[in-house]
């Protein structure tokens, strides 16, 4: 097994990273816009393909993922091993259902369901909020608390 995770991985990663931070930014400023502007309708149309490209990047990194073995884990206790693979996993089925949820939305068959389509694309990305912010706070104690480097497995390596 390999001590970090290829270029490949760490694109995907880190596209997906600065597309989620795309979709709040795009999500939370559409708001204060009248309905109908140019700017709502950039901003939404923003919102719209960037979660285009994350599912496309989901399904591409869960295939990638399957496909290539991830690093070594440094040794930690148990309970630390399945709350580590308990969040990935959460992250992936988010980052997978979040746009799904959002297609249906804006079609027809969303309109339909209303409000529920609605409701769920609000809870997930609540919860994807909270589960990056448990992702980035478990790399950065890992970092500088356990300095046992786990976060240079997704860093761009040094020359």
């Amino acid at each position: 097994m390999p001590d970090r995770y290829g270029t490949v991985a760490r694109l995907i990663h880190w596209a997906v990273v600065v597309l989620i931070l795309v979709q709040f930014a795009s999500a939370w400023s559409w708001g204060n816009f009248e309905r109908g502007s140019t700017g709502r309708f950039l901003l939404f149309t923003t919102h719209l393909y960037s979660g285009y490209a994350i599912l496309a990047l989901a399904v591409l990194r869960i295939v990638w993922r399957l496909t290539h073995a991830a690093p070594h884990m440094p040794p930690m206790a148990k309970p630390m091993r399945i709350a580590a693979h308990a969040t990935h996993g959460l992250l992936y089925l988010a980052i997978l259902i979040q746009p799904i949820i959002g297609i249906v939305i804006i079609t027809a068959f969303g309109k339909s369901l209303r409000p529920w389509p609605n409701l769920a694309h609000e809870v997930i990305g609540y919860a994807l909020l909270v589960l990056a912010a448990v992702h980035v706070g478990a790399a950065l104690w890992h970092q500088f608390v356990l300095r046992d480097r786990l976060i240079e497995r997704m860093l761009p390596a040094r020359r």
